[in-house]
Parts: C-alpha cells; structure tokens; sequence
C-alpha cells in the first residue's frame, strides 16, 4: 500500500496545520490554539517547504580529461 502526499505521520508542526496561518510572533490558529499542537490539527501539505540542494561543485577543465 503506498503512502499519499496528503498523509502527515511524524510529529505535529502548527507551521504545516491547514488552520494555521503567520508564523513566529504573527502565528494564528482559527481554532483558537497558542501555537501548541491540537486535536485539530490537519497536515496541509503546500504549507511545507521543501529542503533545498547543496549548492553544485565547480568543476575544472581537469575534471574530464583521461
């Protein structure tokens, strides 16, 4: 059985709550929560940013010559 996108398993973020919105000092929970996760919580998944990629090495002429 594969897992779907829209499945949250790992530990509750009020960041990545689809009730939530703000971040920091400006958070604000439409359910009434102090940024402390809540039965309500409901994983929204474009609310998580992805990780980004190491920057590319840069590679001499060197490189691709026998």
């Amino acid at each position: 059985m594969s897992k779907s996108i829209f499945t949250y398993d790992k530990e509750k973020n009020c960041d990545y709550c689809a009730f939530g919105s703000g971040s920091g000092a400006d958070f604000k929970c439409q359910k009434g929560s102090e940024k402390k996760p809540c039965e309500q919580f409901r994983y929204d998944v474009f609310k998580r940013q992805p990780k980004k990629h190491p920057p590319l090495q840069a590679y001499k002429k060197s490189d691709f010559s026998l």
